[in-house]
């Protein structure tokens, strides 16, 4: 086993890191280190501070568990190396998630779907504009997910006439919209 002489930071924590002021002097004297360390495995600097801060951090959140500056470091080294692999091994997946986005994206089957669903959003908005100033208010407001109690309630009318009307609305919609629904089922 090969061992290197002892500086006087190591020396001082050597039996472990127990003070705010060993860790400061521990902090100070490796953080480059670390640093360095951590882009090695190809990282951004940005990226690599994060991680070897994130690694001070949950060290000195678990700091009575080590008793020797060795067992400190092979922490740091292990715990760095973990999170640097981690976080490449998330980039990756975020960049074959992208790339499958983009390539499904590009299928001439998304283009189509998503013509198909504006114009149809398009042609509902304008019937959804053909109804009576009350009727489309309702809806609107059914549309953002209220309850026919909380649309009563902003409109100051009874549960009842909100009924009514959607009723009334739904069943013109349903008559303007009929050839469309054929049209969507024959696509």
């Amino acid at each position: 086993m090969i061992t290197f002489p002892k500086n006087n930071i190591e020396k001082l924590v050597e039996k472990g890191i127990n003070s705010k002021k060993e860790f400061d002097l521990f902090f100070k004297s490796h953080y480059t280190l670390f640093l360095s360390f951590a882009c090695r495995y190809r990282l951004n600097t940005e990226e690599a501070r994060d991680i070897v801060q994130d690694v001070f951090t949950s060290f000195w959140e678990q700091r009575e568990h080590f008793n020797s500056i060795l067992t400190i470091k092979a922490f740091f080294y292990r715990a760095i190396s973990n999170r640097c692999l981690n976080h490449l091994k998330h980039e990756d997946v975020k960049s074959r998630y992208a790339e499958r986005q983009l390539q499904e994206m590009q299928s001439e089957e998304f283009i189509q779907e998503n013509i198909i669903r504006e114009e149809v959003s398009l042609i509902v908005r304008r019937k959804v504009k053909e109804l009576t100033p009350r009727e489309r208010e309702i809806i609107l407001l059914s549309l953002q997910n209220k309850s026919n109690q909380e649309i009563a309630d902003l409109l100051s009318i009874s549960v009842p006439t909100v009924k009514t009307h959607k009723m009334h609305a739904y069943a013109r919609l349903r008559t303007e919209l009929e050839e469309l629904r054929f049209l969507l089922l024959i696509l």
